[in-house]
């Protein structure tokens, strides 16, 4: 009996062990130390979250409840994490039994995957892009200028990207469903009308799409652009993650084409073009001020949806570059990926704290393939050479998806 009980203490404070040198590890690989440690202690016993305005410990977990909560920490309801975590309804155990939690399989085969493409930005008229600070005119020569709108380029590519996938069995939901229209299936424009409707902000209040701050910048005189930048665009963010969320995706593809952010005004090209991707992970000290925040701090520390995720954009940056022949971007290629991102340990992957990449539960990438300001890129983005849905668009654009496509392959290989 003495010997069964010392093999026990020996095997737990191996396993504690290991435990707190993977998560310490894993903190201050996609993590900043200065942003969240006033937040976090990582000891032998477990993790500590702290409301970063006292010692008292908020939210304690021993690693047998991180290893049971895991795998299955991202299926979990905001709401239900609350009242686990917080008010302490239920020990960990108790509630992962009571509930019988399905634990989220890795997908061994395209078909029957789900899978949530995110077409970046709204897109649509040109005027629209202006709205959004989405377009950009370029100056060829004398006698030629280019008109570029992203999120037409984007949503063009998740289309092209959907219709490859469907083919081969796969789930597939697409968070807009055209160009000029939000996630919220209306246009900007008419959301600023509906937006004077008592009930319609409400629905926005109760479905927690829209910000305190938010509520206030309405009743201040802001025109389009304001407007949409300082309440409109958090909002669709908010509403795009929740639809994903709903959805409970094996993968989340979001698609964005980028620029040279050192070419200002954007009205002539640049000879710069790289490729590069985002991941979960970097949140900032503001991010944890809010319950709703530490809650997905906790759940990006524990689960695999980081890890999983660098796997997957691993795979997308290798496509993509080899496919367009496009650099794979270093830390020191653009200003924001050396002052506003970690590098993790795969090439052209950064974590980064942006709105989708922190809401967005469960695998993704948030892909950047190319500069379209780039002399060459501007050209091929512009040539309509192919028919998607009816409309003349690039080839260029296809060998974007189909570089997607190939880096899903490769991540459920």
């Amino acid at each position: 009996m003495i010997v069964f009980y010392f093999i026990n203490f020996m095997t737990f404070s191996s396993f504690a062990q290991t435990q707190q040198e993977y998560y310490t590890k894993k903190l201050g690989t996609y993590f900043s130390h200065n942003q969240t440690k006033n937040y976090i202690s990582i000891t032998k016993f477990g993790i500590c979250i702290f409301n970063g305005q006292s010692d008292q410990t908020e939210i304690y977990l021993s690693w047998e409840n991180v290893n049971l909560l895991s795998p299955l920490i991202s299926t979990i309801p905001e709401s239900e994490l609350k009242k686990l975590l917080l008010d302490k309804i239920d020990s960990v155990p108790y509630y992962v039994q009571k509930d019988s939690i399905g634990v989220r399989n890795p997908p061994r085969s395209i078909k029957g995957m789900k899978i949530a493409i995110d077409p970046g930005h709204i897109g649509g008229a040109y005027h629209m892009g202006e709205t959004e600070s989405r377009c950009m005119t370029l100056s060829i020569d004398s006698s030629k200028q280019i008109e570029l709108v992203e999120g037409n380029l984007s949503f063009f590519t998740a289309l092209i990207l959907k219709h490859k996938l469907d083919s081969m069995g796969a789930q597939v939901m697409l968070t807009r469903t055209d160009t000029g229209l939000s996630s919220l299936g209306i246009t900007f424009f008419q959301w600023k009308k509906k937006i004077k409707n008592k009930k319609y902000l409400d629905s926005l209040i109760k479905n927690n799409l829209i910000s305190e701050k938010g509520l206030l910048l309405l009743k201040k005189h802001l025109d389009d652009k304001q407007l949409f930048a300082q309440v409109f665009a958090s909002v669709d963010m908010a509403s795009r993650a929740k639809k994903i969320n709903a959805f409970q995706p094996d993968v989340t593809v979001v698609i964005h084409y980028n620029v040279n952010e050192k070419n200002l005004g954007w009205n002539h090209t640049t000879d710069k073009d790289y490729v590069m991707t985002f991941v979960p992970g970097c949140v900032t000290a503001e991010d944890l001020k809010t319950v709703a925040g530490r809650l997905n701090f906790i759940r990006l520390l524990i689960s695999p949806d980081i890890e999983n995720s660098v796997k997957l954009s691993s795979a997308v940056v290798k496509k993509l570059s080899s496919k367009l022949n496009v650099t794979v971007a270093g830390q020191s290629d653009a200003t924001y990926l050396s002052q506003a991102c970690l590098a993790t340990p795969q090439k052209g992957v950064y974590s980064r704290d942006l709105a989708l990449t922190r809401l967005i539960k469960g695998p993704l990438v948030y892909g950047e393939p190319l500069y379209q300001d780039n002399n060459t890129e501007c050209l091929l983005l512009t040539a309509k050479d192919d028919i998607i849905a009816g409309k003349a668009v690039s080839k260029r654009i296809e060998l974007v998806a189909e570089a997607y496509y190939e880096g899903i392959l490769e991540y459920i290989k």
